[in-house]
């Protein structure tokens, strides 16, 4: 992540901190109070809300009023001894909510005036399809790793049934890889431990192995696809890929469209040497993509 991201995010994060202690001022009625500190209060509503934006659980709900508590009276205490009276605040202030705008402003410029279409991402593969060759043997392959032998025959013999791979990792695998229906992604040598690697490189595409032991536990490998080095990555392979570039191409073009425009319908005025300015043929020195 870019420097000027974790800025921003940062900056975000404050701004709705800020925004979660006015909330928690107003006046609510007593039976929407979840918590109460001095004259600041915490809302069933609004505990709701910000369990969803932090992604945190409903069974968190405690973990999260307690340290809303503890930070709403480091708060009070800081605002009793008038620390919120300082120009280093009010800058602060100033920079998140400029943080804040600007990036509200870029996503939904992006958002209107960027698309990127199939032909568009088949013209640029084609165009670069050698920067997409592989540069070593790897496999992409399913994988499903139990504590015993019988869970993992057990597994096998669900597959071989007919029954999908991924959904029976969901169920009986505990590797790293369950909550991903067992996909591994592409693995080349030496990513993986010995007994997976030999597994992996042996097996042909589509092929399900037998149960094998490890240190690990017991493993049942499926191997969904083989690139040899040299060769072409498959479109659909990379097709995130090639659109996160196209988009991060689009978006410069734009920003620095935007700019250009806002340049030349704003007065503009700057006392300084022109050598030390910002001017229209680099109207920014900043990125929108942090680059």
């Amino acid at each position: 992540m870019s420097i000027r991201n974790k800025r921003v995010r940062q900056a975000l994060r404050i701004y709705f901190l800020l925004l979660l202690t006015i909330a928690c001022q107003r006046g609510p009625s007593d039976d929407a109070v979840v918590a109460r500190v001095g004259n600041a209060v915490l809302t069933k509503d609004l505990l709701k809300r910000k369990l969803e934006w932090e992604g945190m659980r409903e069974d968190q709900e405690f973990a999260f009023v307690e340290r809303w508590i503890n930070r709403e009276l480091l708060y009070q205490e800081a605002k009793r001894m008038g620390l919120d009276q300082t120009e280093e605040l009010q800058w602060e202030m100033e920079l998140v909510e400029k943080e804040f705008l600007t990036q509200r402003l870029l996503d939904r410029t992006f958002a209107q005036k960027i698309q990127i279409t199939d032909e568009e991402v088949a013209s640029h593969y084609e165009k670069y399809r050698e920067e997409f060759q592989v540069e070593e043997d790897e496999v992409r392959a399913l994988h499903i790793l139990t504590e015993t032998q019988e869970e993992a025959n057990a597994a096998r013999q669900e597959v071989l049934a007919g029954r999908d791979f991924g959904k029976v990792a969901e169920e009986r695998s505990s590797g790293i890889f369950r909550d991903m229906g067992g996909d591994m992604g592409y693995v080349q040598r030496g990513d993986v431990i010995p007994e997976v690697e030999r597994i992996l490189f042996r097996l042909q595409e589509g092929g399900v192995s037998q149960v094998f032991r490890s240190n690990y536990g017991y493993h049942l490998i499926k191997v969904i696809k083989k690139r040899s080095r040299g060769s072409i990555k498959d479109l659909d392979d990379i097709r995130n890929e090639i659109i996160q570039r196209i988009r991060v191409n689009k978006e410069r073009a734009v920003y620095y469209d935007l700019l250009y425009q806002l340049q030349n319908k704003t007065k503009i005025d700057v006392a300084v040497p022109r050598d030390s300015v910002l001017t229209h043929a680099n109207p920014l020195s900043d990125d929108p993509n942090g680059s």
